[in-house]
C-alpha cells in the first residue's frame, strides 16, 4: 500500500470511528508504529486530523463562537497561568494590544495595577474590568460589536488600528491547529489580520482545549506568531509541529 493509499485509509477509519489508537492502525495497515506516525504527522499538517494520547481523532468543527457567560467557566485555572505568563514579558511603557477573550481578560488582570503602559482591545469587558483599576491609557477600538461576545470587530475597528504601532499583541483563538487560527466570524478575520500587521511582536494566548478544532476562516498562520503561551495539556504532537515552524512555545 502506498502512502496516499495508506491515508486515505487512514481518513476512512477516523471517521468511521471518530477516535481511533495507533495500535490498531497498525493492525488494520499491516504497518510499523513509525510508519503510522509519519503518516498521522502529514494528515496533521493538513489539518485533517488531530492526534491525542495514543490515538488520532478527526478535528472537531466549531461552529459559532461559544457566549460569553459559557466561556468564562472553561480552562479557568489554565487562563489565569496564561494570563500571568502573557503579563510578565509586557515591557515598561509599552503599547499592547488584548484580543477579545477570557484569556485576554486574565492577561489584564495581571496587568491592572500598572500604570505606565498603552493598552488597545476590542473587548469591553477587558475595557470595563480594566476602567476602574489602572492608571494606564486604554483605547477601545469600537467598531461592530458582538452582543454574545461583547467584543468589537469588522473595518470600522481593522482601521483604527492602522493608526497605531503595536509593540505586542495578545492575540486569543477559539480554536487552532498546526496551520493556525481558525474562527467562523469572517469580520474577525479583518481585524485579526488588522492587528498582526499593526504589532512588531505577536503572541497566540489560548489554552490546549481549543487545539485539534477547526472553523470555517483561517485567520492567521502559526508562523505568523513570535510565541504561542498554552498549558501543559498540548499533546506532544502538537508542541512537535508548532516548534517545527520556529515559533516559541511557553508551556504553564
Amino acid at each position: 500500500m502506498i502512502p496516499l493509499e495508506r491515508r486515505q485509509k487512514i481518513m476512512e477509519l477516523v471517521g468511521i470511528r471518530g477516535v481511533i489508537s495507533i495500535t490498531e492502525l497498525v493492525e488494520n495497515l499491516g504497518v510499523s508504529h513509525m510508519t503510522v506516525r509519519r503518516d498521522l504527522q502529514k494528515l496533521e499538517q493538513e489539518g485533517l486530523v488531530v492526534q491525542v494520547s495514543g490515538g488520532v481523532q478527526i478535528l472537531k468543527k466549531l461552529n459559532a463562537e461559544p457566549l460569553l457567560s459559557v466561556r468564562q467557566n472553561m480552562a479557568t485555572a489554565e487562563k489565569a497561568r496564561i494570563g500571568k505568563a502573557a503579563a510578565s514579558r509586557i515591557t515598561e511603557g509599552a503599547c499592547i494590544y488584548l484580543d477579545a477573550g477570557t484569556t485576554a481578560l486574565a492577561v489584564a488582570q495581571n496587568i491592572a495595577s500598572r500604570s505606565d503602559l498603552t493598552i488597545i482591545s476590542n473587548d469591553s469587558t477587558v475595557m470595563t474590568y480594566l476602567a476602574s483599576r489602572t492608571e494606564s491609557e486604554l483605547i477601545h477600538l469600537g467598531g461592530h460589536l458582538r452582543k454574545k461576545t461583547l467584543s468589537c470587530v469588522g473595518p470600522l475597528a481593522a482601521n483604527t488600528l492602522a493608526q497605531f504601532s503595536i509593540d505586542v499583541a495578545f492575540i486569543s483563538a477559539s480554536s487552532w491547529d498546526a496551520r493556525g487560527i481558525t474562527t467562523p466570524d469572517m469580520e474577525k478575520v479583518t481585524l485579526k489580520k488588522a492587528v498582526s500587521q499593526a504589532s512588531l511582536n505577536k503572541i497566540l494566548i489560548t489554552d490546549s482545549s481549543k487545539y485539534g478544532q477547526v472553523a470555517t476562516f483561517i485567520a492567521l498562520p502559526l508562523t505568523e506568531f513570535s510565541t504561542i503561551i498554552t498549558d501543559k495539556g498540548l499533546p506532544e504532537t502538537a508542541r512537535q509541529l508548532v516548534r517545527h515552524q520556529n515559533v516559541e512555545l511557553e508551556l504553564v
